[in-house]
């Protein structure tokens, strides 16, 4: 999306261990995804879903993955 010009999010899904009955786990985004996120998202208001399928899902801001993180804000 970023190399095609899209600057803008308000959200992402992540979907991971769907077909895992014993994985009680989500799959979250890594560390250096999370970085990416918080250079061109809101940590504030960008939200990322971990799902394992449609009803199965939890919802988190940004900024609880990505405590303290890096933003272009740092840089002013």
């Amino acid at each position: 999306a970023i190399s095609e010009g899209q600057r803008e999010f308000l959200a992402i899904a992540i979907v991971g261990n769907k077909d895992d009955a014993e994985n009680t786990e989500y799959c979250a985004p890594c560390g250096v995804c999370r970085q990416v996120l918080a250079e061109f998202c809101d940590p504030k208001t960008f939200k990322i879903y971990l799902a394992k399928n449609k009803d199965d899902f939890k919802e988190y801001l940004l900024e609880e993955l990505l405590p303290l993180g890096f933003t272009s804000k740092d840089l002013d």
